[in-house]
C-alpha cells in the first residue's frame, strides 16, 4: 500500500470515528409520549394526568414541564415541576375555573431540558359546571300530632352531576323529626317522612330541605302546618293571694284550648288549709274562664301554704298551683 493510500485510510477511519462519537452523543436525550390522553373538566373542578418521559442514551438531564395555550382562568401545575437527573415522572394538575367557557381546548405540554425542547398537545373539554335543583312535594301539608307525612324530594341534575347529594332537614320545631329515603341520593328521588310527637305544638313552620354534593348547595322549603291534639292548660290569674282571716281573694283561671278541644273542665282543689274554704263559678266551665274564691275563716292559723287546682275533662286533666299566704 503506498503512502497516498496510507494516509487517505487513516483520514477515513478517524472521520468515521468522529462521526460515531458525534452519533453517541445524539442518542443521549429524552423523549415525551407521543400523545396524551384527552382530559374532560367541569368549570371550578380540577383533573391530573401522569406524564412519563423516555430517556435515551446515557441521558442524566433535570427535565422541566410548563403548559402553553391555556386559556384565561384555566391554570396548570406539575409535580415535580422539575425532574431529578434520573426522574422519569411528573404529574398535571388542570384547574378550570368558573369563567371559563364550556369548550375544547388544545394545549401543549413542554419539556426542556437545556437547548432541548419536546412538546406534546394536550386536548381539554371544559364541561358545564355541576349543578342540580331540589323541589318539593308537596311544597306544604298538614299533619295532625301523633301522625306523620311524607314528601317527594326531587332532584334534577346536569349533565356533569353524577355524585351523591347528601339531603339534611333543618328548622323543625320541637316534637318533629325528619327522615330521608335515602338520605344520600345517587338517584332523582328521595322521600322525606316527618314525624310529628303527640306533644309538638300546634302551627306552620318552614322547614328547609338542605342537598349537598360535589360543592353544590341546595335548599328547598317544606311547608308543615301541625295540628295539635284536643287538650287545655289552665293559668291562673294571680297565682299567688294573700288573704287575712275573715277575708276572701278570687283568682281567675283561664282554660286555654287547643286541637278544637271543646269539653267542659271541672274544677276541684286539693291542699286547702283548715278554716279556708273554696268555691269555683262557674264549675264545670264550658269554655273561657272560671273564678276561684278563697275564703278565709277567723280561726285560718296564718302561714303560707300551697294549694293546687285540678281540672278535668274527658281523660284530660291539668294541675296548677296558687300560692296561698294567711297574713297574721
Amino acid at each position: 500500500m503506498t503512502k497516498k493510500r496510507i494516509k487517505l485510510w487513516v483520514v477515513l477511519v478517524g472521520a468515521l470515528a468522529v462521526l460515531g462519537l458525534l452519533a453517541g452523543c445524539s442518542s443521549a436525550s429524552f423523549n415525551l409520549p407521543k400523545t396524551l390522553t384527552a382530559m374532560s373538566i367541569p368549570q371550578g373542578r380540577s383533573a391530573t394526568q401522569k406524564i412519563t418521559i423516555t430517556r435515551t442514551g446515557d441521558f442524566k438531564g433535570e427535565v422541566e414541564f410548563t403548559v402553553t395555550g391555556a386559556p384565561t382562568g384555566m391554570t396548570a401545575k406539575f409535580d415535580p415541576v422539575k425532574t431529578t437527573t434520573t426522574g422519569t415522572e411528573t404529574t398535571l394538575t388542570l384547574t378550570v375555573g368558573d369563567a371559563v367557557a364550556v369548550q375544547k381546548y388544545t394545549l401543549k405540554v413542554v419539556a426542556t431540558s437545556g437547548k432541548t425542547k419536546k412538546e406534546v398537545p394536550l386536548e381539554v373539554n371544559v364541561l358545564v359546571k355541576p349543578d342540580f335543583t331540589l323541589a318539593t312535594n308537596p311544597a306544604s301539608l298538614t299533619v295532625k300530632a301523633g301522625a306523620t307525612g311524607t314528601v317527594t324530594i326531587n332532584l334534577t341534575r346536569n349533565a356533569t352531576m353524577t355524585g351523591a347529594i347528601a339531603l339534611t332537614l333543618e328548622g323543625a320545631p320541637a316534637g318533629v323529626t325528619g327522615t330521608f329515603n335515602p338520605a344520600s341520593v345517587t338517584a332523582a328521588t328521595s322521600t322525606l317522612t316527618l314525624n310529628v310527637a303527640t306533644t309538638a305544638a300546634g302551627g306552620t313552620y318552614n322547614l328547609t330541605v338542605r342537598g349537598k354534593g360535589d360543592g353544590v348547595d341546595k335548599t328547598a322549603v317544606v311547608k308543615l302546618t301541625v295540628e295539635a291534639l284536643p287538650d287545655f292548660n289552665l293559668v291562673p290569674t294571680p297565682n299567688a293571694v294573700q288573704v287575712k282571716p275573715g277575708a276572701s281573694a278570687d283568682v281567675a283561671i283561664a282554660v286555654n284550648r287547643v286541637g278544637g278541644f271543646a269539653e267542659p273542665v271541672q274544677f276541684e282543689i286539693e291542699g286547702l288549709p283548715t278554716g279556708v274554704t273554696a268555691a269555683f263559678d262557674p264549675n264545670p266551665a264550658p269554655a273561657g274562664t272560671t273564678t276561684l274564691k278563697l275564703t278565709c275563716g277567723t280561726s285560718a292559723a296564718p302561714g303560707a301554704y300551697t294549694v293546687r287546682v285540678k281540672g278535668t275533662a274527658g281523660t284530660n286533666s291539668k294541675v296548677v298551683n296558687i300560692n296561698l299566704t294567711i297574713a297574721p
